[in-house]
């Protein structure tokens, strides 16, 4: 089985069986020599080494077949996959965000392309895409900024804090980010580029079916997560991104993504495409632990796990389009840990209303759960049962 498609099932060319091949090694041996080697014989020492090499081999033999498949390729052997659909692996990925250039009286100028600005680190600079030209008397413009080095450490700087010109530019007075910086990633990892090979076939249709646009949406930045496609009215494409942390992609992020499902690129059959944001469906939880007297030594260390798989769970069904809210399935989590007696979870919706089986999120939504509160007790019940 592979988590990347957990329906198929793993293929094996050659079994690997170490005590099986070393009883056929010692009867083959017995059938040669008339004498079967026991334990302290010294010919079980080579046969032992044979057999040991030999499942060497066939593990070898069986990871090496698996890399021509794409749900258990890796690295270099999944680029090399995705040459036979053109392809190929995201590179890191640059932040982005919205700048504000606020001018004074000017008769006309230009905001070049590369101009930079640099956050409050006095380090992280940020520059523009593209020239942008500013009309006679226009004090004010939006533009599109983006790291100069990929990966994560251009993300999370707030509204106002890249607020400095590296270079004057004329009449500029006040230069700042009006959104918070995202969208720096990593290389594109194995398992978000499998599903992207996996659904590249449509884009030969040139973003006609939905699996089209999801996989020129990914294609656009490596730091998104998720893509959900969908079509409010006739010849109208909206798309909703999430991206690698569970944020929403600010602006700039999604004028990215619209370039690349848009005419600019793409020939979008007449479609009219907007990228909009996942509707968030807010909910609450609240869970308290009983815990076997016998652990109670371990109850703090218990919770904090316990705390921690709920948690990472939320995180990422916040990165899922139309992720069902269950609570069940948030319980269970903590329900598995030794120690714990019982499990109890409380998740409410945004009205104050329990779910108490599961609450339907939509293509268009995400489930968005806050953890409120999260106690335990220790309880007379012991983990053993003892019977006088």
């Amino acid at each position: 089985m592979t988590k990347r498609f957990p329906n198929i099932p793993e293929p094996k060319l050659v079994e690997v069986d170490y005590d099986a091949d070393l009883a056929s090694l010692k009867a083959r041996y017995q059938e040669g020599t008339g004498h079967y080697p026991g334990i302290n014989d010294p010919e079980t020492f080579h046969l032992e080494q044979i057999a040991y090499e030999k499942n060497e081999l066939k593990a070898l033999i069986n990871y090496e077949s698996k890399q021509n498949l794409l749900p258990f390729a890796e690295d270099e052997r999944l680029d090399n996959i995705g040459l036979l659909t053109e392809t190929e692996r995201l590179p890191a990925s640059k932040a982005r965000t919205v700048m504000a250039f606020n001018f004074s009286l000017h008769t006309g100028l230009v905001i070049p392309q590369g101009y930079q600005v640099i956050a409050v680190d006095n380090q992280t600079i940020f520059e523009t895409l593209e020239d942008t030209v500013v009309s006679a008397g226009t004090l004010a413009v939006s533009v599109n900024v983006e790291c100069i080095e990929a990966g994560i450490q251009g993300n999370g700087f707030l509204p106002g804090q890249i607020n400095q010109a590296v270079e004057p530019l004329t009449a500029l007075e006040s230069v700042t980010n009006t959104e918070t910086t995202q969208g720096g990633a990593e290389i594109e990892d194995n398992d978000a580029f499998a599903y992207r090979i996996y659904i590249s076939p449509s884009k030969f249709s040139v973003a006609g079916p939905y699996e089209a646009y999801e996989y020129f949406a990914r294609s656009s930045s490596s730091s998104i997560k998720n893509v959900s496609v969908w079509t409010p009215a006739p010849n109208e494409i909206e798309i909703s991104a999430i991206l690698q942390d569970g944020s929403l992609p600010n602006q700039a992020i999604k004028d990215l993504i619209k370039s690349e499902c848009s005419g600019k690129k793409r020939v979008p059959m007449g479609d009219l495409v907007r990228v909009v944001d996942a509707e968030d469906v807010t909910a609450t939880a609240s869970f308290h632990l009983q815990i076997f007297s016998d652990y109670a030594s371990l109850a703090e260390s218990i919770q904090s796990t316990a705390k921690a798989n709920i948690e990472a769970a939320m995180n990422a069904w916040k990165t899922q389009h139309g992720r069902d809210i269950v609570p069940a399935a948030l319980t269970s989590l903590a329900q598995r840990i030794e120690g714990v007696y019982l499990a109890k979870g409380t998740v409410k919706d945004s009205e104050g209303t329990v779910i108490t089986d599961t609450k339907s999120v939509t293509k268009k939504q995400r489930p968005l759960i806050t953890l409120e509160s999260f106690t335990f007790e220790v309880v007379t019940e012991n983990s053993q049962q003892t019977f006088e």
